[in-house]
Order: C-alpha cells, then sequence, then structure tokens
C-alpha cells in the first residue's frame, strides 16, 4: 500500500489517502503476490488488465451539473472555495463568462478507520483523475498501433479529382501531403508525429507514463458521485450569454449579498488578473432580486424541476443591512414556487430559503453549512449510469495532445483509436464530454474542431465584454483612429479586424476569427447587419428606466408577455438576433441612420422592416416586451406580430427554453386603473382583461384589433378550451401558432408529407418571400389536409410529418408531444 501511495497519491492526508486506496485496489492487491513483483510477471499481469479494461471496465457514475450564480462581486468563488474545501482567494479577481468545471468526488468511508461517512474530494488534474478511477500502472505497450493508412481513411474525402488508389475518393498515404494545402499540411505532420509517439512510448517522456490501465475496480461496482461546479461571471452581459454555453444545469446555486436589500441595484466593476479594478465601476440596470428572477426562469425552462439552493454572503456584515435576512426570506418565498422549483431550505419548519455564510473569513458555523449544502447537492444526483473507463482515459489523452485546448477531429479520432474506442463508442465518448461541458464541439460550424478546454470558446465572449467595458467606461486615446473600434464602443459591432486584436487561442486551419463570428452566428449570440458587421445584443448598454416607460403608456403599443413569470435572460437578445437574421423569412434592420432618431440598447431597439417605411421599436420591460409601430397599418402590425412570436419560438429552441408560452396584452385601459402604475390587460377572445382586477374588462379598439387580423386573437379562453390528444383533430389557431410560427419556411416539405401535390404547392407557393405569405401558404396546406382528411387528421399524423427525414424537426416534434400529453 505504501509503495502504491508513493505513486503520485498527493494531496489527501494519509489516512484518508490509505482507507480511500483500499476500497479502490483491494482487488487488485488480492491477486498479485505483494513478494513476487517481477518485471516479466507485472508486465503480464497488466496486459490482463488492460484487456480487460478496455472490453468490460466501467464505473457507475452519477454526474450533477452545479452553476453558480449571481451579481457580480457578491462572492461566489469564495462560496466555491468554501465547498470544495480550498482556502478562499487571495485577491478579488472577476471570472470571466464562466470557469471549466472543477469536478468534487463524493465517496462513503464509513466505518472504515474511524473517518466520517462521507468524504469530498476535488480532482485538481487529469492525473488525480485517472488515478481516482484506476490504478496507478505504468506501461503502454499494449496500446493499439495505429498507421497512417488508418489516419487517411478517417479524413474528410478530398475533391474528385485527387489522385486516389483507385478504390474510391480517398487519397493514397503517398499523395497526402501533394493533395492538401500549407494548413493542412502541418495538421498531417501534427498526426505522423502523435502516431510516432503512440506507438513508441520514448518518443514522448511522460506522456505514456500518465496512461493508466483503468481495470475493473470496487469503484465500478459501488459507484461514484461527481459534482462539476461551474463558476460564473455576475456583470448582466454575461448573463444574456451564458445559457448559449451551459445549458440544463441540475442544481442552481444563487448568491446574493447579506449586507444589501434586495431591491438595492449593486455597483459592477471588473477586476484583472493583479486584484486591481480594470475600469470604471458602475450600477447595474437590475437589482438583486429582478438577477434572480431573471436567472430562475432561465434555469427554470431548462430544467424541468431544479434544485435551487439560495446563499447569502457576508453574514458578518448582515446586520447593517435595513432588510433583515428574516424579510429577505420573506420575499424570496414569493420567487421560488414549490411547483417550478426544488427549492432546499435552511430548515424545514421555518421554511427559510437561504443559507448565510461568510466566504471570506470562514468560521466553525460556515464549514457547517458548507458541509450541510454539500450533503445536500449529493443528495439530489441523478441516477448512476454505467461509462466506459476508457472514456476518463480518453479524456486526459485529449487534453495532453492539445496544449494548446484545440484538436482537429482527425486526431480526437488517432487518440481513440489507441484507445479501442472507435465508430459509435467514439461519438458516444465526445457527447458526454460535451454534454458536460468538458469540451465543446459544434459539429454544424466546425464539424473538424474540438475544443479540449472550453476556456478557448468562452475566453474570446469574456475578452469581448471586458475590452467593450474598457473602452466605454474608460476609453483609449487611439479608440479615434479606428472605426471599427469606435463602432464596437459606441452600438457593439463586431468585424474579423476587430477580432484579430485579441490573437491569443485562435489557431490557423481550426478556429479563426471568422470561426468564432460564424459560431456566435449559430447558437444567436450575434446578428449579421451588414456585410462582414454583426451585432451583439448582450454587450449593448441599458437605457435608463425613465426614458423607456413612455413606450408602456401608448394604448396600442403589443405587449408580448410570459404567461408566467417574467422574461429569461438571455431570450431577448436572441431575439433581436433572429429578427436581424437572413434565416428570418423576413428579416428586420437596425435603424442607424444618421438623419433618423435611432435607439441601439440592451433593452430598446429601433428596427427597420425590409421594403417598408414604418419603424418598429422593441423594448424589453423586463417582465415583459413592448412593440410599437409608427404607422400603425392592419398589413404591417399582422407582419410584426407573427415575427415577433415566431423569433420567440426560435430563441426559445436555441436557448433550450421549454414550456415558455407567452401572450398578447396592451395597457389596461380600465377607467379604476387609471390612477395605478402602467400594467397590462390580457387579450380573451375579442376583449381585453386587466391583469389586477379580473372583473374589468371591454372591446378592443380598432388600433389594437389591426395586430390580429385574419389569424384571430392569439389567446382564447381558457375555460373554453376542448383537452387535446395525439388522435384529436387539430384547430386552425393551433396549428397556425405551433408549427406555421415556428418553421414558416418549410411549408413545401409539410406539404408533400401531408400528400399534396407539387401541381398544387406550385399554385400555393408565396410570390415574396414575406413571413405573411409563408403563413398564408401553411394556412392553405392546413385547410386542404383537414377537407381531404388524408392523411388521418390529427396531431398524431403532424407529429410523424415533423419527425420524417425530409422536414428534420424532431425537436419541434417533441416539443408538440409533450404540449399535448
Amino acid at each position: 500500500m505504501l509503495m502504491m501511495a508513493s505513486n503520485g497519491f498527493t494531496g489527501m492526508p494519509t489516512l484518508k489517502l490509505l482507507t480511500y486506496l483500499s476500497i479502490l485496489i483491494h482487488d487488485v492487491l488480492r491477486e498479485i503476490d505483494m513478494n513476487c513483483l517481477a518485471d516479466e510477471i507485472e508486465t503480464e499481469y497488466e496486459r490482463r488488465l488492460y484487456k480487460e479494461a478496455m472490453t468490460k471496465g466501467y464505473v457507475e457514475i452519477s454526474v450533477t451539473k452545479c452553476l453558480i450564480i449571481g451579481a457580480a462581486g457578491v462572492g461566489k468563488t469564495h462560496l466555491k472555495h468554501l465547498l470544495l474545501k480550498k482556502d478562499p482567494p487571495e485577491q478579488r479577481t472577476s471570472m470571466g463568462l464562466a470557469d471549466n468545471p472543477v469536478r468534487a468526488i463524493s465517496f462513503s468511508l464509513a466505518g472504515v478507520g474511524g473517518q466520517e461517512e462521507d468524504d469530498w474530494f476535488v480532482v485538481e488534474n487529469d492525473q488525480a483523475l485517472l488515478k481516482v478511477i484506476g490504478g496507478f500502472v505504468t506501461s503502454g505497450s499494449m496500446l493499439k498501433a495505429i498507421s497512417m493508412d488508418e489516419v487517411v481513411r478517417m479524413l474528410p474525402k478530398m475533391p474528385t479529382n485527387a489522385p486516389s488508389d483507385g478504390a474510391g475518393a480517398n487519397p493514397t498515404p503517398a499523395h497526402f501531403h501533394d493533395t492538401m494545402d500549407t494548413t493542412k499540411q502541418s495538421r498531417a505532420a501534427a498526426i505522423e508525429e502523435m502516431i510516432h509517439h503512440i506507438n513508441h512510448p520514448s518518443g514522448r517522456k511522460g506522456l505514456r507514463t500518465d496512461l493508466v490501465h483503468l481495470y475493473t475496480s470496487p469503484a465500478g461496482k459501488i459507484g461514484l458521485k461527481w459534482i462539476h461546479f461551474i463558476d460564473s461571471g455576475g456583470q448582466l452581459q454575461y448573463h444574456d450569454i451564458l445559457p448559449l454555453f451551459i445549458q440544463n444545469p441540475g442544481v442552481t446555486v444563487f448568491v446574493l449579498n447579506l449586507s444589501e436589500k434586495l431591491s438595492h441595484k449593486p455597483m459592477i466593476e471588473f477586476y484583472g488578473a493583479d486584484g486591481k479594478p480594470d475600469g470604471k465601476a458602475y450600477r447595474s440596470s437590475l437589482s438583486h432580486k429582478q438577477i434572480l428572477q431573471h436567472c430562475l426562469e432561465a434555469i427554470c425552462s431548462q430544467n424541468a424541476h431544479p434544485l435551487i439552493i439560495t446563499v447569502g454572503t457576508h453574514r458578518d456584515a448582515a446586520d447593517k443591512c435595513s432588510e433583515s435576512i428574516k424579510e429577505k426570506n420573506q420575499h424570496l418565498k414569493t420567487l421560488l414556487n414549490p411547483d417550478s422549483f426544488a427549492v432546499l431550505y435552511n430548515g424545514q419548519a421555518l421554511k427559510e430559503t437561504i443559507f448565510a455564510v461568510n466566504g471570506k473569513a470562514p468560521q466553525d458555523e460556515d464549514i457547517r453549512v458548507a458541509k450541510v449544502l454539500r450533503e445536500q447537492i449529493v443528495s439530489m444526483s441523478p441516477e448512476s449510469i454505467k461509462m466506459p473507463k476508457a472514456w476518463f482515459g480518453l479524456e486526459v489523452l485529449l487534453k495532453k495532445s492539445s496544449p494548446d485546448g484545440i484538436l482537429s477531429l482527425v486526431e480526437c479520432q488517432v487518440c481513440a483509436k489507441s484507445l479501442h474506442i472507435e465508430g459509435d463508442a467514439f461519438s458516444a465518448a465526445l457527447h458526454h464530454l460535451v454534454h458536460h461541458n468538458v469540451f465543446l464541439y459544434y459539429p454544424e460550424v466546425l464539424p473538424q474542431t474540438v475544443f479540449c478546454d472550453p476556456q478557448v470558446v468562452l475566453t474570446k465572449v469574456t475578452e469581448l465584454v471586458e475590452y467593450h467595458h474598457k473602452l466605454q467606461h474608460d476609453p483609449d486615446e487611439g479608440v479615434a483612429a479606428r472605426s471599427d473600434l469606435v463602432r464596437f464602443r459606441d452600438h457593439g459591432l463586431l468585424s474579423v479586424k476587430l477580432l484579430t486584436t485579441f490573437p491569443k487561442h485562435f489557431k490557423e486551419g481550426l478556429f479563426t476569427p471568422h470561426d468564432l463570428l460564424q459560431l456566435l452566428l449559430r447558437i444567436g449570440a450575434i446578428a449579421e447587419i451588414r456585410d462582414s458587421e454583426y451585432l451583439m445584443p448582450a454587450l449593448l448598454s441599458y437605457l435608463d428606466s425613465d426614458q423607456v416607460v413612455k413606450y408602456v403608456q401608448q394604448s396600442t403599443s403589443l405587449i408580448v408577455k410570459p404567461t408566467q413569470g417574467c422574461i429569461p435572460s438571455g431570450l431577448f437578445c436572441s431575439l433581436v438576433a433572429h429578427l436581424l437574421s437572413p434565416t428570418n423569412p423576413s428579416p428586420w434592420k437596425v435603424c442607424m441612420d444618421g438623419d433618423k432618431p435611432f435607439y441601439l440598447y440592451r433593452n430598446c431597439i429601433t428596427f427597420g422592416l425590409k421594403q417598408k417605411t414604418e419603424i418598429v421599436t422593441l423594448v424589453d420591460m423586463f417582465s415583459y416586451m413592448v412593440v410599437l409601430i409608427d404607422q400603425i397599418s392592419s398589413r404591417v402590425c399582422r407582419e410584426v406580430r407573427m415575427s415577433v412570436h415566431s423569433g420567440i419560438k426560435s430563441a426559445c429552441r436555441i436557448l433550450k427554453y421549454e414550456d415558455v408560452e407567452f401572450e398578447d396584452a396592451f395597457i389596461c385601459a380600465g377607467a379604476s386603473c387609471t390612477s395605478d402604475p402602467p400594467h397590462v390587460a390580457t387579450v380573451v377572445s375579442e376583449k381585453w382583461k386587466c391583469s389586477i382586477r379580473g372583473h374589468q374588462s371591454g372591446d378592443l379598439s380598432e388600433g389594437q384589433l389591426m395586430w390580429f387580423g385574419e389569424s384571430g386573437i392569439r389567446r382564447q379562453d381558457p375555460s373554453a378550451s376542448v383537452p387535446v390528444t395525439l388522435d384529436s383533430e387539430p384547430s386552425l389557431p393551433l396549428l397556425m401558432d405551433k408549427v406555421a410560427a415556428v418553421i414558416p419556411h418549410k411549408y413545401e416539405m409539410v406539404g408533400l408529407q401531408l400528400g399534396l401535390s407539387l401541381a398544387q404547392l406550385q399554385v400555393i407557393r408565396p410570390q415574396h418571400q414575406s413571413l405573411e405569405d409563408y403563413h398564408r401558404a401553411f394556412r392553405e396546406i392546413f385547410n386542404e389536409w383537414r377537407r381531404r382528411g388524408s392523411p388521418p387528421y390529427t396531431w398524431r399524423t403532424l407529429i410523424g410529418v415533423l419527425r420524417s427525414a425530409s422536414v428534420g424537426e424532431v425537436l419541434l416534434s417533441d416539443q408538440l408531444t409533450s404540449w399535448i400529453i
């Protein structure tokens, strides 16, 4: 035991180390004669262990993604250190968009050596990862040898005029370098070097030593519970971008400052690596309570029933705040609806939601609270799954093979092949690593690039946010000489030229500034507004609330609001990106003409419409959105309304927000409501109904009715609804709302699958590529399907059509199925 302990298990207390090792490797000790460890016997045994590990070795593992979120400067990083049993940070630095997951492993030592019933082991590096999963046995001679021929077969097919061996379009090894450009030649040389290191262990000292034989140990039987802690930046810009990268956390820890009221709008600061402020501080546009609401809606929309933990930091200064912890608990209980969240209470009897700690100088009470939180987080772990141990070996090998954090897909396949992970097994391993944010991979945009270090991408976003803040609050004298920096500072506009200012992490042939822009486009973080220039809405400043409020006081302004809660974080910015995107059937444009007044803020943007003179203003009022048109007309109002709802659905799909429903409303015009602050009246049939005084209602005005037109009122009276089943007949308004509004440009594919002929679709085909024309085409298709009754006019038929290969809307079909069932 002592000999194996000296093989690198450092950093754990000696007694716990030995007891933990005794649990993990007692099978090995039972079979190996410690008195005869001759090299030839050890090698033979290692060969058998390795073969068994690669074919049968697995661990039963449960992984929980735990996201720590809150306003800037509240103490999120200090709390993470407290939970991980680490010393507090020595100086304050600002977290970027998010850090890489920090793994903590919960394991039981009950009844062994008088230890505590549970313990917490933090995986600090790759060696620790492998040592936890298996024994530390150095060899490597059994790694499968790989030839250049095998690598060539993995490469993407070359153009048809490329030399081949006559058996297909793939080039032969002899022509490999001749048929590739300079960049690909360098990648090929890197692959050849990697093959040499794998086939010849002496080629790179230490790499093979760090690969272990992952044998079937007790860990594979008792299982392990892994917690992936992800710390996140607290600036509002990050809150709008974070849901695009970190999705569906199982546990969310929301951190607030007990020395400040929930209604307080905290000061936002950026701190550099040296612990000094970077730029000027400014006050947040949202309060602690609003930030919590914003983030809760996003988390609840991605997870059916997430666990929410509220931690209050600065416990030692809580009595200096005019709002007590008890009062804060009362406010939070109104937000944390048990029907939507699994709320962790600090004392079930009192229903106190806040766990108070002091992370900066933790005392015994803080350590006790941290232990309770760890136990509760572990208790919420999902069911265990069987995971091949070789996947951990693959993770370490890929990381060690990518010192800059980026590998080509071919290089990843080469590494995987050396561990006997090929084909579907490799795809499954890569999917697992991406799902848990250990790696990032975007096959739709960069199919040949794997980010083995997520910070390669996350840091690029962080650089943009920090540099934009620096230019706005501490302008650089050299900015005026560069128009691209001026437009970036004033309007949040990106370009390839601008991104070359931040060369870090870019890698020729695998990850370039143009690749980053395409990636941000794909995930809905930016929108191209003109050739080679892109708007990033999350970077924009907030317009003061006193200037925004005038938009909600106009009776004809359409209000689009969630049926419950507020607008989830990130949704408004993704909606803006969709409306400006060329993929939108009727794309909008940002009004930036010098001779016209325009707004370009995070919460208020002025748009122009394609081939129209009307100006549309879209306002984020936190709880709802306001849509205002300067010259209202029935046709334009209908088209704008449909575009907004279609954009909301698109944004929800990108963000993976499920069960988020929006409804139409107007400012309440009730006689007894005029003295109240502006509030909304929802739309039921063709009447408005006060959201505060439910007995007050009235007919919609002529201007308000212009927003609906032929498609009818969006929300009907729930009391008059009929239960929907898979075999019931769909109503036309629901078909238009749930299908046509989501995939307007796929009317033709849907029509063909519903039995319409090409001749019929030719007649239906829109003359103009506007959203309203696409909706009209869908309406005619649905009416024809209902008239013919073949295939059966049911939701089940439509769901099957959406899942068909030609339509390819599997996610939409799943969402419809969940909505019906």
